[in-house]
């Protein structure tokens, strides 16, 4: 969703695309933040609309919240965000380290402490919808579900694949010029949380420092990029509509076009 960053975030270009219209892409600078909230109020008038012209909305991506949010209609908008809060947590954050502020959470309310797979800007975000509600996050987020026929397909990579496949990409990033592109955010927005973008760009701005070498940087990137893709298998695992597939662009379409044909049946 952050303009500029295209690499970083391995963002399709029209090429690649080849004719099929992307949605929610390049919506608000790397200075501006973003939430699942603004991602479900967004999300929600595209789909309708892409229904109405007759097309199919695929929403893509490996964020389990976010998809969450969305098929499951989490009520997220009577906890606004707060800055003030926000950048005491942010603070304490800083200071406390992760762990702590996780095993609050913990503390306050386990099944959101295990959704924030281990991502601070979720556990921040938990803790602010605690400070401003008085109710848990849980408690918080009443759902109403949208009126959808759905499916949801996930890919089946095996581990040592899609280690070798998050390498790959990485170093395919760093070609690409993805120091370069972090270089020009901080530059042109020097208020941006590096850590909001995505992963890799705070451990590329530790290489433009000194802080690290290029290689410390990339072995980093690439560590916390699997250890996220196994939290994802283990949110995703967990949820029953989950149909897993191989990764085939053929197997996916014969799914879609069952699932298509189940729904008009019904």
């Amino acid at each position: 969703m952050f303009r500029h960053c295209d690499i970083g975030t391995n963002k399709p270009t029209a090429a690649e695309l080849g004719g099929i219209v992307c949605h929610l892409i390049d919506l608000v600078d790397p200075d501006v933040a973003f939430t699942v909230a603004d991602y479900q109020r967004l999300a929600f008038p595209a789909i309708d609309r892409i229904g109405s012209a007759a097309r199919l909305p695929i929403l893509q991506g490996g964020t389990g919240l976010y998809l969450r949010a969305l098929l499951d209609g989490w009520n997220l908008a009577d906890a606004p965000p707060d800055p003030a809060t926000r950048a005491a947590l942010e603070q304490r954050l800083e200071d406390e380290g992760a762990e702590v502020l996780e095993a609050e959470l913990r503390r306050i309310d386990p099944a959101a402490a295990e959704r924030t797979q281990g991502n601070p800007r979720r556990l921040i975000r938990a803790l602010e919808i605690y400070a401003a509600t008085g109710r848990t996050p849980t408690e918080a987020r009443e759902s109403n579900p949208p009126p959808w026929s759905t499916m949801v397909l996930g890919l089946d990579v095996p581990l040592a694949e899609l280690d070798r496949r998050i390498e790959m990409r990485v170093r395919r990033m760093i070609d690409a010029g993805f120091v370069d592109e972090v270089a020009r955010i901080r530059q042109d927005f020097p208020a941006a949380d590096l850590r909001r973008l995505g992963h890799g760009y705070p451990e590329m701005a530790a290489s433009i420092d000194g802080r690290s070498s290029l290689e410390t940087a990339v072995e980093s990137t690439v560590r916390q990029v699997r250890q996220y893709a196994r939290r994802q298998l283990t949110w995703f695992r967990a949820d029953p509509r989950v149909s897993w597939i191989p990764p085939n662009p053929q197997v996916a379409i014969q799914h879609l076009t069952a699932g298509i044909m189940r729904t008009e049946a019904s």
